[in-house]
């Protein structure tokens, strides 16, 4: 993991293609975890498994519900507890691999994940849903918000049009589809829904989001 942290620190550093933002940091929450926390379906503690600067923690926060957001980016890490101490806001931000995620046994009643579970090959992505087994109590709701196929290979496209280098086509990594996501969390999970949404990213140089076709899990621990 060493390398994939240097990589992820340089691009919270802005230090990479992407410029001074990773396209997935919009600067605001996912309207697909808001609208989660407004259809009552955030509860208890809840875990960000993979933060980032922590926009979906701090959105959550904001609403009263205790917190904890963890990424692989000591950099990103840092970034967000900065906005949490600038906002106000009581929010808990640590280093940790979400392939393990030690120390957090059976200490959340909610989950939510924006982008990483579709970073995983199939055999990670069992890992992962098994780190969050554990750290989940019975009867924990999993959010699980990925980048379709088709939304990774529009977003593939569009930074190939803004970035000298990027191909426009074999956007890096798996290709999530909607029942790579229902294999991944078979052990000790019921899969509860998986629905088509939007994930929004960003360009380099945009004012804008950019809309990207994504699924929508939702799996409850057993």
């Amino acid at each position: 993991m060493d390398a994939l942290t240097h990589v992820f620190d340089a691009v919270y550093r802005g230090e990479s293609p992407f410029g001074k933002r990773p396209p997935w940091d919009i600067g605001a929450p996912q309207p697909a975890f808001v609208a989660l926390e407004e259809a009552g379906l955030i509860s208890g503690a809840v875990l960000d498994a993979g933060c980032g600067t922590g926009e979906d923690v701090l959105h959550l926060a904001s609403k009263g519900y205790a917190v904890t957001g963890l990424d692989l980016s000591s950099e990103a890490v840092s970034l967000a507890r900065h906005k949490a101490e600038e906002r106000g806001l009581d929010a808990t931000f640590a280093v940790a691999n979400a392939l393990e995620l030690a120390g957090y046994d059976r200490r959340f009643d909610t989950v939510i994940d924006c982008g990483l579970a579709h970073t995983f090959d199939a055999d990670r992505l069992r890992s992962y849903a098994a780190a969050l087994h554990r750290v989940c109590r019975p009867g924990a709701l999993v959010h699980v918000l990925e980048v379709s196929d088709v939304g990774a290979a529009k977003m593939q496209a569009r930074l190939a049009e803004v970035i000298e280098g990027i191909p426009a086509s074999e956007p890096p990594g798996p290709k999530r589809t909607a029942d790579d996501l229902r294999k991944g969390f078979t052990d000790g999970w019921t899969v509860e829904s998986v629905t088509d949404t939007t994930l929004y990213g960003i360009l380099p140089s945009a004012s804008e989001p950019l809309d990207l076709p994504a699924w929508l899990g939702r799996f409850r621990r057993a």
